[in-house]
């Protein structure tokens, strides 16, 4: 979790993949997801801003985002990508205690047209939990849309992990490849009436060994004492091939007409 959260990790991840992913994500996500001049939004773990800044650009001048975080370094960062006078308001808090949160900072919207979360629910402690606070903050009609990987993300890498000998622990599985259909679908399909469900594969495609290990140096599941071993592995397959090509498997939930 504390790797997870760090806001410089997290600035190294978004940037390897953004520069070797196939498909943007945030086009991807709001080709999708549709936000509405005026819409007033909740973002929970919204990081340094890799789709608020979309979502602002979206809701106008009338619009709000609320962009929550445990990270106020992230937050940091996010503020000042949206600049002075935005309609952003940046909220330091768990996911666990959100609507506390929300209430301690003297945040005025009460109910939201959209709760908006991607890659990070499963960093919850108890997401079930923070999903039904979700449902509480909606307006009537609002939605929750939920975004994260699922299936077999991220196999290629994982496997050359494994083989260096280093162990991927129950958590990195589980929120890298079991938590939206394990979590996710099951919880909004009991919750709400209508589940739009969208998948796609992002290949990520990086063209030297350090671009793989600067990744896998920034992600949770790094072990220092297997680099030399997971660097020799790489150099092996660059002398058989000129990219490494990881997978992103992405879904996107949209749970709408809550049930009551």
């Amino acid at each position: 979790m504390a790797r997870a959260t760090q806001s410089e990790l997290l600035e190294q991840r978004i940037a390897e993949n953004a520069a070797a992913q196939e498909i943007d994500l945030p086009t991807w996500i709001f080709e999708r997801v549709l936000v509405h001049p005026g819409d007033q939004i909740l973002e929970l773990c919204c990081g340094t801003g890799g789709q608020t800044l979309a979502l602002l650009d979206r809701v106008g001048q009338e619009g709000r985002v609320v962009g929550l975080d445990v990270s106020r370094s992230a937050l940091d960062t996010l503020a000042a990508r949206a600049g002075a006078g935005s309609r952003l308001t940046c909220v330091e808090a768990r996911l666990e205690e959100f609507p506390a949160a929300l209430e301690r900072a003297r945040v005025e919207i009460e109910f939201f047209d959209l709760i908006f979360c991607a890659y990070g629910l499963y960093y919850s402690e108890n997401a079930e939990q923070t999903l039904e606070h979700a449902k509480a903050k909606l307006t009537p009609g609002g939605r929750i849309v939920i975004v994260g990987p699922f299936g077999p993300n991220n196999k290629p890498l994982f496997d050359l992990v494994r083989a260096s000998g280093a162990v991927l622990s129950e958590a990195v599985i589980n929120s890298s490849q079991l938590f939206m259909s394990h979590t996710v679908i099951p919880w909004g399909a009991c919750n709400f009436e209508t589940l739009s469900i969208e998948t796609m594969v992002n290949p990520v495609r990086w063209n030297s060994p350090e671009r793989v290990v600067n990744y896998w140096k920034n992600t949770t599941f790094y072990d220092a004492s297997r680099l030399e071993l997971f660097e020799s592995l790489l150099h092996r397959h660059f002398l058989k091939e000129s990219v490494f090509i990881n997978q992103k498997w992405v879904m996107l939930v949209e749970m709408s007409d809550a049930r009551r």
